[in-house]
């Protein structure tokens, strides 16, 4: 078996249903799903609400972006929330869930632009999930896969596999990823390192230092082994 990780277009979400989903939220990660098929989802949400909106209520911001049928927030940061939720659909919210032998492994990160998605499945279905997609979205992208093998560690609380990735603290995932959402890695640059400050309200040089450490950290994790 493998684990096949995808990058899929953000405008999925909107095939799921979701059509204002960012109107209010800068990116949603979900942690852990415990159930989930065409017209139900009950899951583990992290979810960061934009800068500029002031006075949030955070009810009624999950209220308005996912229609839950009920939710009880667990923990909240500033801008942050983590929540537990369960919705209903009688007209379906995961299409390719029924489609074939495959199943989501979490967490799965969704921004406006790209949906990281992890799925299980056995080399002989590949074709088979390819067509699936295909018939639901233009393109996406396979931009990782791994044997699931002893390397794969197993969270026995969870009862989980852990998604291999580069270990990033949480202060520079959330850096970096803003920083490649608006175009700081591209060239030329479509946002500087002042400007990722001035929204993360610290210095140039601690921007710096972050995004250095986690170019240094990606490039050891994907390369290092080669060296």
């Amino acid at each position: 078996m493998k684990i096949i990780r995808l990058q899929l277009p953000g405008k999925f979400i909107e095939k799921l249903g979701f059509v204002d989903l960012f109107r209010e939220l800068e990116n949603v990660e979900i942690l852990n799903a415990f159930q989930y098929d065409q017209n139900h989802f009950f899951a583990l949400l992290r979810v960061l609400v934009k800068s500029n909106i002031k006075e949030v209520n955070f009810n009624e911001v999950i209220k308005r972006s996912f229609n839950p049928t009920s939710f009880e927030i667990l923990e909240q940061l500033n801008n942050e929330i983590i929540f537990i939720m369960n919705q209903t659909n009688p007209e379906g919210f995961f299409p390719i869930i029924d489609s074939g032998p495959w199943a989501f492994l979490f967490p799965i990160t969704i921004s406006q632009e790209i949906v990281l998605v992890n799925i299980i499945t056995q080399k002989e279905y590949f074709s088979k999930l390819n067509e699936t997609l295909t018939s639901f979205i233009k393109s996406y992208q396979i931009i990782g896969m791994t044997d699931i093998n002893k390397k794969n560690k197993i969270d026995a609380t969870l009862g989980r596999f852990s998604i291999p990735s580069p270990n990033f603290t949480k202060r520079q995932r959330e850096i970096a990823f803003f920083a490649a959402k608006q175009g700081y890695f591209k060239s030329p640059k479509k946002i500087n390192a002042e400007k990722i400050a001035q929204h993360f309200k610290i210095s140039v040089s601690a921007v710096n230092k972050h995004l250095k450490n986690t170019r240094n950290i990606a490039m050891e994790y994907f390369f290092g082994k080669f060296i």
